[in-house]
């Protein structure tokens, strides 16, 4: 089976119109959109590093590390591998994650081969470096490969929109979510786009 991409807004009005007769919670959500823009997208190592820097950060703590990333010219596979530890920590990276980038960029990745593989080859070959877990790399493959079937089950964004839309007395677990997302096939990233949307929306109110 051919795997679906999120490449036009052709491809994003099938994945609505698909998801809005599979399921009435989401049908509900998508009644009440005025416009569903596709993400802007960047892929590569400089997209994969920008999430590994993100990861367990607040999105305004991981915007100001990354714009320190941007600004010391420090996007690039070659000049991670020449910075030192010193450099990466003073751009605002713990320890830990200075190690997470440097295994990135010890990794010689032909990006554009990987973009051509399934997701769950992707997803495979990604977590193969230390640092990157299966959330991380479904961010990637969703996110910035347009990949149209993937939901990252972990988040706790996404289980925290489930449990409000299905009205769950407790958030799902991973394995639950899951087993949820089962239904939004082969649309299920569009399917996270929706609860991620929603989800701030209802943050916002807060």
């Amino acid at each position: 089976m051919i795997e679906n991409t999120l490449n036009s807004q052709k491809d994003v009005n099938q994945g609505l119109n698909y998801l809005s007769k599979k399921e009435k919670c989401l049908a509900n959500l998508i009644s009440i959109i005025n416009d569903f823009p596709l993400p802007k997208r960047s892929s590569g190592f400089e997209a994969l590093l920008k999430i590994i820097i993100s990861q367990q950060l607040s999105t305004t703590a991981a915007n100001s590390i990354w714009n320190k990333f941007i600004d010391s010219n420090l996007t690039s596979r070659t000049n991670i591998l020449a910075a030192n530890e010193q450099t990466l920590l003073s751009r605002g990276l713990s320890r830990q994650k200075c190690i997470y980038v440097k295994a990135l960029a010890n990794e010689d990745i032909n990006y554009s081969d990987l973009a051509k593989k399934s997701s769950e080859e992707i997803v495979n070959r990604l977590t193969q470096i230390k640092g990157i877990g299966k959330w991380t790399a479904q961010i990637y493959c969703l996110f910035s490969l347009g990949k149209a079937n993937i939901f990252p089950s972990g988040d706790l964004a996404l289980q925290e929109a489930i449990k409000i839309i299905f009205g769950l007395k407790e958030r799902p677990s991973e394995k639950e979510v899951i087993k949820i997302a089962e239904n939004w096939d082969p649309w299920k990233s569009l399917a996270a786009h929706l609860l991620w949307d929603y989800y701030n929306k209802i943050k916002k109110k807060v």
